[in-house]
């Protein structure tokens, strides 16, 4: 990883907004060169409100679940900041409200195309770049309490996160030598994809999206809603400490599931 003589530098998929943007300001007050990677061409302006100098964070519009989307990142990150010390993998679709059953090959292919081989290939285009100092690089992949909890209606987008959990378990071996591997599994963290979630929730159950929102709020041992930040805290940790873990999972959920 990267000496004590310069920031390390960190490249954060999904950025434009939700989960990525507040784990991109996290570690950017936390000390570390955020390049903030999105499909969305609003990241660029993104990175520049958080630094209008453009020193330590920038904004890239790439496709991660491309190869070459992947690829372009990590080129940008080394061209702009010298080296790449982390990821953070983050970029995910919720994918369609319908029993799995129902859902289209095409529709469950989506999710998976973005959710599981978008972490595949930022993971195969940053690894060969870690580990070239005297500490290990980082890799935090993002998983969902949805992988362990059986949702209705969210059945593509828990297999595939499931799926994470897995590569994230793998990856964690195989790149021992060069990174550590975890994953943070958030909960029900109120973001834009989990507003659309309530949304559809509501209109199956007859419930108002605002009942809605009480009732899974009143499911959770912490009676809150999850943020950003609380999400944001723990990948801090196993970015910027945790030297002596692997292939673990943090889960952020408020107590909705216990180890």
């Amino acid at each position: 990883m990267a000496g004590a003589d310069r920031r390390r530098t960190v490249l954060v998929t999904g950025a434009a907004r939700g989960i990525g943007l507040a784990v991109a300001q996290r570690l950017l007050v936390g000390g570390w060169n955020v390049l903030l990677a999105d499909v969305d061409p609003e990241v660029e302006g993104v990175a520049r409100r958080l630094d209008p100098a453009g020193r330590q964070a920038v904004g890239v519009v790439v496709d991660v679940a491309q190869e070459a989307g992947a690829e372009r990142m990590a080129a940008r990150a080394v061209e702009v900041f010298g080296a790449v010390d982390a990821l953070v993998a983050n970029a995910a679709v919720g994918g369609p409200d319908t029993p799995l059953l129902e859902t289209s090959d095409e529709a469950v292919r989506r999710v998976f195309e973005i959710n599981f081989f978008g972490v595949l290939r930022c993971a195969r285009a940053v690894a060969p770049l870690l580990g070239r100092g005297a500490e290990r690089g980082r890799i935090v992949v993002l998983g969902s309490l949805f992988a362990q909890v059986p949702t209705p209606g969210a059945g593509a987008y828990s297999a595939s996160k499931a799926a994470v959990q897995s590569l994230m378990a793998t990856l964690s071996v195989e790149l021992a030598p060069v990174a550590t591997v975890n994953s943070v599994a958030p909960g029900y963290i109120m973001t834009e994809m989990h507003r659309e979630e309530l949304a559809a929730r509501a209109r199956r159950s007859g419930r108002t999206p605002d009942q809605e929102r009480q009732r899974v709020a009143a499911e959770v041992p912490l009676e809150r809603h999850g943020t950003g930040d609380d999400v944001a805290d723990a990948v801090h940790f196993l970015l910027s400490g945790a030297h002596y873990v692997t292939g673990q999972t943090i889960n952020v959920n408020g107590g909705v599931l216990t180890s």
